[in-house]
């Protein structure tokens, strides 16, 4: 390669990652979200908190000891986009099966009703004076 056309090569490609970065995300207008849950007045530990957008977009957080949790965009960046959300909490146990599913997936027993996951009928409205969500979950109906 020619040594101009090296450097051009750099300066796009460097212009191009810099753009990629967490600076990258400032004008998603992220909102740092947090709060608990709890099942039947106790803190929930090790429950996987989600939250959804219409596009599918997602920030999750796991609670902690004391059922509280943080969101992350991804591994790296805290918070959610702001907007309407469907909250979707699931806990229990992770098993590996070999038999009717494909070998080596998981499969997980859900330990909290399909009203606060699969059929989620959580939701929570992100926004910069909207940012702590509190779930007070109950096991029975």
């Amino acid at each position: 390669m020619k040594p101009s056309l090296l450097l051009n090569f750099v300066i796009l490609s460097t212009s191009f990652l810099s753009g990629c970065g967490k600076d990258g995300y400032a004008e998603l207008g992220l909102v740092p979200v947090t709060g608990t849950v709890t099942l039947d007045d106790k803190p929930l530990p090790q429950a996987k908190v989600v939250f959804e957008s219409d596009d599918k977009r997602l920030a999750t957080g796991v609670t902690d000891s004391a059922g509280k949790y943080v969101l992350m965009y991804d591994s790296e960046t805290r918070g959610a986009m702001p907007g309407p959300k469907t909250v979707r909490i699931t806990a229990g146990s992770v098993d590996v099966e070999g038999g009717g599913a494909a070998e080596g997936s998981s499969v997980g027993k859900q330990t909290l009703p399909p009203r606060y996951n699969s059929k989620s009928e959580l939701t929570a409205d992100v926004s910069a004076a909207n940012k702590t969500f509190n779930f007070e979950l109950k096991s029975a109906p």
